[in-house]
């Protein structure tokens, strides 16, 4: 599987995203109902390649 610099790139900031989302709520700065919605909101803006390779991660 040969990956584009756009792919490999929208995978890192999908992660770096995911990690910093989970911080605010680990903290309590966000609610688990904030955190869905940018876990989706993540996904759109930055679509993870693991959403190709494994649709439950979604």
């Amino acid at each position: 599987m040969n990956l584009t610099n756009e792919q490999v790139q929208n995978e890192l900031l999908s992660q770096k995203a995911h990690e910093l989302t989970q911080e605010l709520l680990t903290k309590g700065l966000i609610t688990p109902e904030v955190t869905q919605r940018l876990e989706q909101e993540n996904r759109k803006s930055f679509p993870p390649l693991l959403n190709e390779l494994m649709p439950e991660y979604r």
